[in-house]
């Protein structure tokens, strides 16, 4: 008997201890219905999920403002994945939490609270696929997500959304993972560490984020490398695709110190930013290399606005463009404040098929180049280095191109309405030997470069300010003496002064170029007939009279020409 009723006591200890634990979450609660679902509590030594419904796309087909980055309803179900199947998948709710969290097998359902949009749930993984409705065109966001830990606080490493980086694992989820993730904590620092990661559809970006790897070495670059590609590398498979996309509301966005591939250069772009509505604004590629792509860099407006989309501050710093077919950075939007500093364009052979630009803009804007070289080669011929069809302030300093069709071209399309003599295009010590083509209206300012002879091909609309500029080389070295011509800046309008004197506030006013001024050639005044010179000079105001006699004050008619002087408020005769 009393073996018995020790045996009894001992089973209602567990029996009691059981109910204790379930009571406080640490262990299993049984679905009251019996319908074979478990919803697990918080348990110790559990990891935290959390996040909300939020997901990213960039749409072209918007009536209004919509975001990359937007936000679903807390209504609707997340289905959570077990993403390892070798251990027994233990999900369950966060303590504090009012999402509920109900289990069936290999999958569980989230239900968050309509009054708060983030959810949490806990789980014995690492990592767990998480799927819910969206608005967007296929309707479903698929994301692998990754527990919160001290380590992912601010930084996380691709590879801990199951990135492979073997060069042939699509890699694609694991990138919108990240993505998706750093959105929902406000930004962060994405990690690429050394790998060949494949990507083979659009990844949109959110903003405040930075995507650095460990290297921005060129592939194939002429190294003595044993490894011939970048060691932190992203690849695109696939045609007419982007690897990387910009929305609309977006900002501060940095990539830095790797390298974007393209397999194909059919319709493909490394970065495609695309908008109609809302600006997006502060980008900076620091160290970063486009390869391979139809477009390096691609920035378009949407026609549902107009094609006026802003996409400004954008800054390029020691980046490289490498054989991109169409361009290594082209921009049709409406935008302010790009920067291109430190780089270099590799451009593939210019064809019918291939334009082998370095840079087009189409709406150029306070745009700055310094410091940029490029070209193709002697036996295979790139396009234009710089390709603008119409632009505001627009700056190139220190820069040079060589083995090109063209160095600059201004409205090669030939509008009608491009250009104007409002903004300046400067030019400041570069070296340009191909030639310089202007089709519009443009006030173009020239300081201390040296162009090739027969550079310049324009009509009569364009207006130049040159001082210091060299339109051969030097004697001493290369010569001049191979050029019999030196046709400078052709048909164009060259004006040696500091403003043009019937335009704006100084209409009427005088250029003043001080005192001592000594002129090297022989100068020419405006000349008038007799009848005709001007009334209301100032004293000491000189032009040459066409029919003047010599030595006659006031000027009379009917001699062979003579220059005339104000003097005492009329014009003398000299």
């Amino acid at each position: 008997m009393l073996k018995n009723y020790r045996l009894t006591f001992i089973i209602a200890i567990i029996f009691l201890s059981t109910l204790t634990a379930c009571a406080s979450g640490a262990g299993v609660v049984v679905d009251p219905n019996n319908q074979g679902e478990t919803n697990f509590q918080v348990a110790e030594g559990q990891n935290k999920f959390e996040g909300y419904y939020l997901f990213l796309d960039v749409p072209e087909n918007q009536k209004e403002q919509t975001c990359a980055l937007r936000y679903m309803p807390p209504t609707g179900e997340i289905t959570i994945t077990d993403l390892n199947r070798g251990t027994p998948m233990k999900v369950g709710s966060c303590g504090g939490s009012s999402a509920r969290v109900t289990q069936n097998g290999a999958t569980a359902k989230l239900t968050a609270s309509q009054s708060n949009p983030k959810w949490c749930f806990s789980g014995e993984d690492k990592r767990y696929r998480i799927t819910f409705r969206t608005d967007s065109a296929d309707g479903q966001a698929t994301y692998d997500w990754i527990a919160v830990t001290a380590s992912t606080e601010g930084t996380v490493n691709i590879k801990d959304f199951g990135a492979v980086g073997d060069g042939t694992t699509d890699d694609t989820i694991a990138f919108k993972s990240a993505m998706a993730y750093l959105a929902s904590r406000n930004g962060g620092v994405l990690i690429i560490p050394e790998g060949d990661f494949v990507i083979s559809s659009p990844i949109a970006l959110p903003s405040g984020i930075t995507v650095r790897g460990i290297s921005n070495l060129t592939t194939l670059a002429p190294t003595n490398n044993v490894i011939r590609q970048n060691s932190s590398r992203i690849k695109l498979r696939g045609t007419n695709r982007a690897m990387f996309r910009i929305g609309e509301c977006t900002e501060n966005i940095n990539f830095q110190d790797l390298e974007l591939f393209g397999e194909s250069d059919t319709g493909t772009s490394g970065i495609e930013a695309v908008g109609a509505f809302m600006s997006s604004q502060n980008f900076h590629f620091q160290r970063v290399v486009f390869q391979g792509f139809n477009r390096g860099f691609y920035a378009r407006a949407l026609p549902t606005n107009n094609f006026s989309w802003q996409f400004d501050y954008i800054q390029f710093d020691h980046c490289r463009f490498v054989y991109n077919r169409d361009a290594g950075v082209y921009s049709d939007v409406s935008n302010s404040d790009w920067k291109l500093d430190n780089c270099v364009f590799m451009n593939p052979k210019f064809t019918p098929t291939a334009k082998a630009n370095s840079m087009h803009f189409e709406h150029a804007g306070a745009i700055l180049i310094q410091h940029t070289f490029g070209g193709g080669f002697l036996s295979a011929i790139g396009g234009i280095f710089l390709d603008v069809t119409d632009s505001a302030m627009l700056t190139v300093m220190n820069s040079q191109t060589e083995q090109m069709t063209a160095s600059i071209v201004y409205n090669g399309a030939k509008l009608q309405n491009a250009g104007d003599y409002s903004y300046p295009m400067t030019l400041i010590n570069n070296f340009f030997s191909h030639p310089i083509i202007f089709n519009a209206r443009r006030t173009f300012v020239s300081t201390g470069n040296l162009y090739a002879p027969n550079t310049f091909q324009a009509d009569e609309r364009l207006r130049v300010y040159s001082t210091g500029d060299r339109f051969c080389y030097d004697g001493y070295t290369l010569a001049c003496q191979g050029a019999t011509t030196i046709n400078k800046f052709d048909r164009a309008t060259v004006v040696m002064m500091t403003g043009q004197p019937d335009e704006g506030s100084v209409k009427g006013h005088p250029t003043f170029f001080g005192t001592d001024v000594q002129f090297g050639t022989p100068v020419q005044m405006p000349s008038f007939l007799q009848n005709a010179l001007p009334t209301g000079k100032p004293n000491g105001s000189m032009v040459y009279c066409s029919n003047c006699r010599r030595d006659t004050t006031p000027c009379q008619s009917g001699g062979s020409g003579s220059p005339a002087m104000t003097v005492a408020g009329q014009w003398s005769c000299l």
